[in-house]
Order: C-alpha cells, then sequence, then structure tokens
C-alpha cells in the first residue's frame, strides 16, 4: 500500500510541476524543491507553487569568459542563450519541424552553415564554447549581406530568424525575450 501511496504522490507532484505554476520556474532553466535540500546552483523565490519552503534551484551560470569571442559581444551571447535554453546544455527537443540542440537550440542546418564546428552537431549544440562559436560563425557569415545594424538585436533575430531575420516582424517577440535578459 505505501508503495501505491508514494507513486500516486510522486505522479501528483510532477503533474503539478509540469503544468501548474511550477512552470514558468522550469522555462527559466529551474528545478522547484523544498529549499533544505541541496541545490547546485543557487535558490530564488516566487515561481515555485507550493509552501513557502519551496523555491527555484538555478544551475549556476557559465561565466561570461566561457563563450566564444566575435562580431557578437559576450553580453549579447548571454542574453541568447538565456533564451534558448536558461543558458544549460539541455540536449534536443523537436521544433518546428526538425530537431533542436543545446545551449543556443542549433539545428543541423544551422550548424552545417556556421562551418561543422566541433565535427558533431549534437555534442557541438550541448558543449557551450562550440555552440557558441557556431553562433558567431553563422551570424558572421549572413549580416554582411543582410541588410541589419551591427547590434544585438539585430544579431539575436539573425540567429533566430535566418539571414534576414532582423526584418522579419514574427520574431519581434523574441527580441523582446533577449531585452528581458539585459541586453539591448
Amino acid at each position: 500500500m505505501n508503495g501505491l501511496v508514494l507513486f500516486c504522490v510522486v505522479a501528483l507532484a510532477t503533474a503539478a510541476c509540469t503544468f501548474g505554476s511550477d512552470a514558468p520556474c522550469q522555462r527559466a532553466g529551474g528545478r522547484c524543491q523544498d529549499d533544505s535540500l541541496t541545490c547546485s546552483g543557487s535558490y530564488r523565490t516566487g515561481l515555485c507553487s507550493g509552501g513557502a519552503r519551496r523555491s527555484r534551484s538555478v544551475p549556476p551560470t557559465p561565466s561570461i569568459s566561457s563563450f566564444s569571442t566575435g562580431m557578437i559581444s559576450q553580453q549579447c551571447l548571454r542574453c541568447i542563450c538565456n533564451v534558448e535554453s536558461g543558458c544549460r546544455p539541455i540536449g534536443c527537443h523537436w521544433d518546428v519541424n526538425s530537431e533542436s540542440c543545446g545551449y543556443f537550440q542549433i539545428k543541423r542546418r544551422y550548424w552545417i552553415r556556421c562551418g561543422g564546428q566541433g565535427g558533431d552537431w549534437k555534442r557541438c549544440a550541448n558543449n557551450l564554447l562550440c555552440s557558441s562559436r557556431c553562433v558567431q560563425r553563422y551570424v558572421a557569415r549572413y549580416h554582411p549581406r543582410s541588410g541589419c545594424s551591427s547590434s544585438c538585436q539585430s544579431f539575436a533575430r539573425i540567429h533566430k530568424g535566418g539571414f534576414q531575420g532582423c526584418r522579419y516582424s514574427n520574431n519581434a517577440d523574441y527580441w523582446s525575450r533577449v531585452q528581458a535578459q539585459g541586453c539591448n
């Protein structure tokens, strides 16, 4: 009987975390748990449902020097990375007709266009230095002929929308999310 009760409790907790008011925490890359448990990063309050002791466990953020250098500033890369994955190696998931992987949610076609960094798409996408180098090279390849300004907004929108991404109104919301991370 105890095993059945434990299973029900776990199933209910999972459902609440996935579909309940813990969803904002998960979208931000955290995990809701009792703050007496060990957290690999730090705790933040206000994004989790439940009692006063339930907080968001946030993994440590990579240092700004962990990104590849290039035309996109380190701060801009960090903002894009935060929007795409909470700046974590989150693996791959199905997104708009193909898999998107890693820190910057890089698709195989994007990886090929950035020069096939690191020799393996999924491995590169889940490595911060390799994936940020891929983003740098992709934007450097397409920015000169895009007609877009040299700004974080243009770079983020090219990353999201391709060669003329800064011109597409359908990714203006993406830029708003990048801006909300502290970039302009």
